[in-house]
């Protein structure tokens, strides 16, 4: 993400470039003095507040980790020099180690390819003859036989080693340490490391999740029946067991890695840890506030639990009609349905769409097809598109599926002062982001659809969307009056037929995520539409989070978000939010009175929900904030925290 010097109007200050193993700081600012270049670009980039994990040290126990799996499989390739029947000799590249029973792929080499542009040669076409099995190693060839009765070798046939792009699963740590080990960050971080090498992968698939999906335990897990199911959701050649103990007083990290053939033991070994392993109370003691207002009590903290990722946003409702809500999280591409268990959230479903072409941008819960079940709706750019879907729950096969998809426009669900839920909607422009009237969603026919418009004022497009935006009856007539936070984060309030009836001048902050119609055009500095038209910045448009009307005792509340902007103006990519907190007033008839405001956090609040308690016994404020690396734009560069309050009834 470009940064600039505004004191020297000098774009393009400095660009920060992401190797494998550092992070390195080019500084390209155009002043005459080569010194004093250096010097000030230094001192703006020192200036930043960077979140302490985006610049972390390398974790040596996951590297040496990484480092001796490398070597447990190295790459290996050879030729066929002789065929006497089904008996092959073969010539493999020296210094390989190869010994008696390995196996190898044996291919057949086709015409070269060439690139159709450059005509350069990028490979040659080739054909999988299945596996030949070592027999005999010597000095200067090896013996093998082929396993596939099928196959004619012939000489100049290719061998390999069958993991040249070694792909994991890596099952959930088994920590048997007298330390606290996070093992959801362990889980995590191990993820990453293999990720982060180039001959390895870990695909987007949750062993863990799926053995609980499933009910099996980890040994179950591994039988021959089992690893056939897995192979039919996933294709990969290792599966990772974590385990982590304490030997004499130290912390062990083992691991054993398991064929996803065949379920055998292929390799194992131990690294001493260097005391680098993610610790609970670490991740608890992190920023956690403890109160939510230092003068007073009325709100009081629960509980806190931290997310690996950025966490885009969240909603709360019961998808499964026991009376019990679940906690719907999103990143950029994954939709995650938690259940508190024990005082903790645990995973209990997940639905991946393709990382890197969908962008997740929304996510609300609530029952609009009045089956008693809450659905799920998710705002999704695709591409240059916005396809948004609907999921709601199987519960008998416990799954997510659609029921709405490809859907051409914003989703957001408003419950002013506890009501039903209302499913707003709003179509995307060609040359903006929004256009045209905010729409409400009904079920009709079996089927969703655009229903009435929403009683709003006629202004709509950038000042006037259905984000930082909802409606409530305030003045005790029939008619609902309009909340939204305007273009400059003020709260206005509008009367059906548009006038401003609270105008209140307190900035409640920015929030740093940008909806653009298209992609930036590097040279012209312009916005690219799907359409290929070109726009001009101001065509974007800040998220604004949700605005809450919500009743807590005998008394009516309005709850916003607030976030500190620290960066440049409100469509700069140099934005940045370091802090943020949560602003409740009480409403009445003569307006909005600042009632509390939670101390400032580290982080920007990415979301919140107030969830009203049965009985009118006050209610749950569940508060996310994200800390997110600005050399990342995807999920790994950030970790996510959701706290939780009690909010007692007056």
């Amino acid at each position: 993400m470009p940064f600039s010097c505004s004191i020297y109007n000098i774009p393009n200050c400095l660009k920060i470039i992401k190797t494998s193993q550092i992070f390195m700081i080019t500084i390209l600012c155009e002043l005459n003095s080569k010194i004093l270049r250096i010097f000030i670009c230094t001192f703006l980039l020192l200036a930043i507040t960077i979140p302490n994990y985006a610049l972390a040290l390398s974790n040596t126990t996951l590297d040496r980790i990484v480092t001796q799996i490398e070597s447990l499989y190295p790459p290996l390739e050879g030729y066929v020099i002789a065929v006497e029947g089904n008996g092959l000799t073969l010539d493999l590249k020296q210094g390989m180690p190869v010994k008696k029973g390995d196996r190898l792929k044996l291919i057949r080499y086709g015409r070269e390819l060439f690139h159709p542009v450059t005509k350069k040669k990028v490979g040659r076409k080739e054909t999988d003859l299945g596996e030949v099995e070592i027999l005999e190693v010597r000095k200067d060839f090896s013996r093998a036989r082929s396993l596939n009765p099928t196959a004619l070798p012939r000489k100049g046939d290719g061998v390999r080693s069958p993991f040249q792009k070694l792909t994991f699963l890596v099952a959930p740590p088994n920590i048997k340490a007298r330390k606290k080990i996070d093992a959801e960050q362990l889980h995590f971080n191990l993820e990453k490391k293999l990720n982060e090498h180039p001959r390895f992968e870990v695909p987007a698939f949750d062993f863990g999740l799926w053995m609980a999906d499933k009910k099996l335990s980890e040994a179950s897990a591994l039988t021959i029946k089992n690893l056939r199911r897995l192979k039919r959701k996933v294709n990969v050649d290792l599966i990772m067991i974590p385990q982590v103990r304490t030997i004499r007083g130290k912390i062990v990290l083992s691991y054993k890695l398991i064929s996803a053939a065949d379920g055998t033991l292929q390799k194992q070994a131990k690294v001493l840890s260097d005391d680098d392993l993610p610790t609970a109370e670490a991740r608890i003691k992190r920023g956690t506030q403890t109160s939510f207002d230092k003068k007073r009590k009325e709100i009081q903290f629960i509980d806190k639990q931290q997310f690996p990722y950025e966490v885009v946003d969240f909603d709360v409702g019961d998808l499964d009609g026991d009376g019990k809500n679940e906690y719907v999280l999103i990143d950029h591409y994954r939709v995650m349905v938690y259940k508190m268990k024990k005082g903790k959230l645990r995973k209990i479903q997940q639905m991946r769409t393709q990382k890197g072409i969908n962008r997740l941008l929304g996510v609300d819960v609530g029952d609009i097809n009045g089956n008693g079940r809450d659905e799920i709706f998710v705002t999704n750019w695709k591409g240059d598109k916005l396809e948004s879907f609907a999921l709601e729950k199987q519960v008998r096969k416990n799954k997510l599926k659609y029921v709405w998809k490809d859907v051409n426009l914003y989703f957001r669900i408003i419950r002013p002062f506890g009501q039903k839920p209302t499913l707003l909607s709003q179509s995307p422009g060609f040359e903006i982001p929004f256009i045209g009237p905010i729409k409400k969603v009904v079920f009709k026919n079996r089927r969703y659809i655009q229903g009435p418009k929403l009683n709003t004022p006629d202004i709509y497009g950038i000042h006037f969307i259905l984000y930082g935006l909802t409606q409530a009856n305030l003045g005790g007539n029939k008619v609902k009056e309009t909340a939204v936070l305007d273009n400059n984060y003020h709260l206005r309030v509008y009367s059906p037929r548009g006038k401003v009836i609270v105008k209140s001048d307190t900035y409640y902050g920015h929030d740093p995520r940008l909806i653009e119609v298209g992609v930036v055009d590097e040279e012209l500095g312009n916005l690219t539409t799907g359409g290929g038209v070109s726009v001009g910045r101001e065509g974007a448009v800040r998220y604004k989070g949700r605005l809450q009307f919500v009743k807590n005792g005998g008394r009516r509340f309005l709850v916003l978000p607030k976030n500190y902007l620290t960066g440049n103006g409100m469509l700069s990519e140099s934005m940045i939010v370091n802090n943020s907190g949560l602003a409740i007033l009480s409403v009445n008839r003569d307006g909005f009175a600042k009632v509390l405001e939670s101390n400032k956090q580290k982080g920007f609040l990415a979301a919140f929900r107030v969830v009203p308690r049965k009985g009118n016994a006050g209610a749950d404020v569940h508060i996310l904030r994200t800390e997110k690396s600005f050399m990342s734009k995807d999920a790994s560069g950030g970790m996510s925290d959701l706290s939780t309050y009690f909010w007692k009834p007056d």
